[in-house]
């Protein structure tokens, strides 16, 4: 007999004997129980029973079981082809085949799937009929060719695909009407899932930098985690009621999150094309420009009034300086993406501080930002006042940028 299923017989031998033995108090009878399990795992006695419970059993990719335990499909066994489409789905990994069967039947399934020396299970040589499978399984008085068949029926498909009404499912819009789906779970994916939860969730690498992070500890290297994650289980107190790969998995697999997203709005919108026009709301200054307005039209001329309209007018400067602030607290580098490659180079300069550098070295960006600013002012003043402004001079006009110029070198300098 070969090695590998020899051993098998051996450990099943064993298991009984102990089983048998535990309520044993003659050792007379520890004999006879080592002869009846003997007798039992004998091959020529075990194959014919054994061939025959492979009806039994069934080998499905996708369990009908998992939505209700007395849920009865025919197997399921999903033919995927692998596609480079980014999913983890069935044909895009390689996962064990689940089984449900009784008792009995799962110490087929076990003994179909030996690895013999060449690496292939029992049930593979079955498939191709090798000579060695030949060799370990012909007996005297067994038919070979009977035993064979037998086994090979729990990998033929069913001819009808049947669901059941305790299943999961949903009417699935399609051109002429509807069709309707079973929804039904791999617990081979499920179980690659866990696997891979686990192996991030509980290395053992990790450990010493969780116990830094609970005691508020600095650690050089840090650990990935996934919050979040839901377990759920199924089968409750029997998961072998469910299959082999629930039963081993002890029914508990893991749910990874899956909910929208939750968008903050931001404070500041960033300029895709003009920092002015894009970043700053003109109904936000408008008391400012109406008390600007004030000022310029009182036909009061003392050192009060004059000393007024450029304090107001920094005011609004500074207000605006603050949204600069805000933008330039954005992750360094924004500005070089394409949705703001229409951003003037100037306003790159002054609002990204990936290039701050450049801020502190070149100062021919302040004469376009000043100007830009300047305009800004004017423009806003007139769109808020509308046909009760003041038309401006150019000797005011110059007074105004002079005003931003100063406000932009002092933001300048901070920055150095």
């Amino acid at each position: 007999m070969n090695q590998q299923i020899s051993n098998f017989f051996t450990e099943k031998i064993a298991a009984r004997i102990k089983e048998k033995s535990k309520s044993v108090k003659d050792l007379s009878d520890l004999a006879s129980i080592k002869i009846e399990a003997e007798q039992m795992f004998l091959l020529s006695n075990w194959l014919p029973d054994a061939a025959r419970l492979a009806s039994k059993i069934s080998i499905e990719s996708h369990t009908a079981k998992v939505s209700h335990p007395d849920a009865k499909t025919s197997s399921n066994i999903a033919e995927c082809q692998p596609d480079v489409d980014g999913y983890f789905r069935s044909g895009n990994i390689f996962y064990e085949r689940d089984v449900y069967a009784n008792g009995k039947a799962i110490n087929v399934w076990n003994f179909l799937n030996i690895i013999l020396d060449d690496g292939r299970s029992v049930l593979s040589h079955l498939e191709s009929d090798s000579n060695e499978i030949q060799l370990a399984l012909k007996i005297p008085n067994i038919d070979y060719e009977q035993i064979r068949r037998d086994f090979l029926q729990l990998i033929q498909k069913d001819n009808v695909q049947t669901t059941s009404s305790l299943v999961k499912q949903v009417f699935f819009p399609v051109d002429d009407g509807y069709h309707l789906l079973s929804i039904l779970t791999s617990l081979g994916i499920s179980s690659i899932l866990k696997d891979k939860v686990e192996a991030i969730r509980f290395q053992k690498e990790n450990e010493g930098a969780k116990l830094a992070r609970k005691n508020n500890l600095f650690d050089e290297f840090g650990y990935d985690d996934l919050p979040n994650v839901a377990m759920i289980s199924y089968g409750g107190s029997n998961p072998q009621n469910i299959s082999t790969l629930n039963s081993k998995n002890r029914g508990l697999f893991y749910f990874l999150i899956s909910v929208p997203p939750q968008l903050h709005i931001r404070e500041v919108r960033l300029p895709a094309k003009d920092f002015f026009r894009n970043s700053l709301r003109p109904f936000l200054f408008r008391n400012d420009f109406i008390e600007l307005h004030e000022l310029m039209k009182s036909e009061t001329n003392n050192r009060t009034v004059r000393q007024q309209i450029p304090k107001l007018i920094t005011r609004v400067i500074d207000r605006v300086l603050e949204q600069v602030f805000k933008i330039r607290a954005f992750e360094s580098g924004w500005s070089t993406s394409e949705h703001y490659q229409s951003l003037p180079g100037a306003q790159r300069i002054w609002l990204d501080d990936a290039l701050v550098a450049e801020r502190e070295s070149n100062v021919d960006w302040i004469d376009d930002i000043a100007l830009q600013f300047s305009r800004w002012i004017v423009q806003t003043y007139e769109g808020t006042l509308k046909d009760q402004r003041i038309l401006l001079s150019d000797d005011e006009l110059r007074h105004i940028r002079g005003f931003v110029e100063d406000a932009i070198t002092n933001d300048k300098e901070y920055f150095k």
